[in-house]
């Protein structure tokens, strides 16, 4: 049955005496600049590279791709309040969750996956038509998906609680999408997502949000698996910080649990936010910079001519790329910057990066 509710910040009690490490991070800060990343180890050597398909498997992979697109929803975002000087704010639905929704297949590859906010009628919506998808989070709770970040941690366990974080939106609703060879496994159990709408008029608003996802199944010859890791200056939480006006940097650090080679990796921020950095702190080589863009169409100019965030770039690699390649017990360090106008108390820094082992 499918359920949706309202994430209370009382769920915080469900994690008072849990366990305060999670697995295989580094404790993440509030402060502009983060504290400074704990000594690294002297780096171990790197595991082997994998290797890539073949141009056979490569070829039965295209022949066995297949398409979904299920549309979540619908879902009211509701209306935004009147300012005493006749323009109207911002209303959000606040973070709301769903147990148990569709998925596209079972005992396949999730080869790439994409995000979109659109109204019944099948029109997108965005900045241009009032609304916004603030964020969504698609979590796997089949047994034996373990997040490897934030499975037992502080306020939330949230691997616990929901699953394997393995895909993430915001509004610029980038494509995840992995190289030839490689895919998410999905065997038979459920997905659960996260999520928070956003709305500019004076109305409500009912959306829905659209996922296409497209799979191989799991007897496609030649695919490797990947693990999601999710880097967060906010892990274990909402994920919204609050920044001050102007120039700033938040920071997270990851101890390498998953050891492997990075084939897919991107950044989420919201406006205001720059870029963010991926460097293995532990061999000093920058694994990915993620930099935002804005007003890229239509879509993200709003009524008053302004452009909001649209795009975030993302890396890809693979087998061979020693730059994406990781080792346990190495650190790998996410710095998200930003360049405010105003302060804000719901920036996020968010790095979702796709192991292959």
């Amino acid at each position: 049955m499918r359920q949706r509710r309202r994430l209370p910040r009382a769920l915080a009690l469900l994690a008072v005496g849990a366990l305060s490490s999670t697995l295989g991070v580094t404790a993440s800060s509030a402060a502009p600049s983060g504290p400074a990343a704990p000594a690294a180890p002297a780096a171990p050597a790197a595991p082997a590279a994998p290797a890539g398909p073949t141009a056979a498997e490569s070829a039965a992979q295209v022949q066995a791709t297949q398409v979904s697109e299920i549309t979540y929803g619908p879902y009211t975002a509701p209306a935004a309040p009147d300012n005493p000087n006749g323009t109207h704010g911002h209303a959000h639905t606040g973070n709301l969750f769903q147990f148990g929704i569709r998925k596209p297949c079972n005992d396949c590859y999730i080869t790439s996956m994409t995000a979109d906010l659109v109204y019944p009628d099948g029109r997108r919506a965005g900045w241009s038509t009032n609304a916004q998808l603030h964020h969504m989070v698609l979590f796997n709770s089949e047994w034996g998906k373990v997040d490897p970040t934030c499975y037992i941690g502080l306020p939330f366990p949230l691997g616990l609680l929901f699953g394997q974080r393995f895909f993430a939106s915001g509004d610029e609703r980038t494509v995840i999408d992995m190289p030839a060879g490689y895919g998410y496994k999905v065997g038979g159990g459920g997905f659960n997502m996260i999520y928070e709408l956003a709305n500019m008029q004076n109305t409500p608003q009912n959306v829905l949000i659209k996922m296409k996802y497209e799979w191989v199944p799991a007897t496609t010859p030649g695919i490797k698996n990947v693990e999601p890791i999710w880097f967060d200056v906010a892990q274990c939480g909402f994920s919204t910080v609050s920044v001050p006006q102007g120039q700033s940097e938040k920071t997270w650090s990851w101890w390498v649990n998953r050891p492997g080679d990075i084939v897919a990796i991107g950044g989420h921020i919201h406006d205001g936010g720059k870029n963010i950095e991926i460097r293995n702190d532990s061999t000093g080589q920058m694994i990915c910079n993620s930099v935002a863009g804005y007003g890229e169409s239509p879509l993200y100019m709003d009524h008053h001519g302004e452009g909001h965030i649209s795009s975030m770039s993302k890396c890809h690699a693979t087998g061979g790329n020693a730059a994406m390649r990781v080792a346990n017990n190495q650190i790998v360090t996410i710095r998200a910057k930003y360049d405010m106008p105003a302060a804000v108390a719901d920036q996020m820094g968010i790095v979702m990066a796709f192991v292959a082992q």
